[in-house]
């Protein structure tokens, strides 16, 4: 029996040792996974940060130009752009001129007289007599 005890007692260590390492070894990769998820988080920020940077300048360098340079536009790029500025001047234009017409006619309006009931003198009565004359 002394060899079986012993047999189950070195099973019986062994899995606590295993266990134990398990956990040892679980917790250094555990702290290894944190580490690398504050490093990531660090680098992203970082990048992330960046871009930021990069956008607002790029849209501050546009919004602080006031002028367009077309000498940098294609051929098609410029015919379409007098296209759409012909396109906005007829739309204006259009526009000036219903708003002339507008103000015209309101200027022409005058207001019509109110209608007045018909005076009673007007009014003509009948009775059963005049319209029938031979009933009666």
């Amino acid at each position: 029996m002394n060899d079986l005890e012993r047999i189950v007692k070195g099973v019986v260590y062994g899995g606590i040792g295993a266990a134990a390492a398990i956990v040892e070894k679980g917790g250094d990769i555990a702290r290894s996974l944190v580490e690398k998820g504050q490093e990531t988080v660090r680098n992203n920020q970082d990048t992330a940060d960046d871009i930021k940077r990069r956008v607002k300048e790029f849209c501050d360098k546009f919004q602080n130009e006031d002028t367009i340079d077309v000498s940098k536009l294609s051929a098609e790029q410029r015919a379409e752009l007098r296209r759409q500025l012909d396109q906005l001047d007829a739309e204006e234009a259009e526009a000036a001129e219903m708003a002339a017409q507008a103000a015209e006619m309101n200027a022409d309006k005058t207001e019509p007289a109110p209608e007045s009931a018909p005076e009673e003198a007007d009014a003509v009565t009948y009775t059963a007599e005049e319209e029938y004359p031979g009933n009666g």
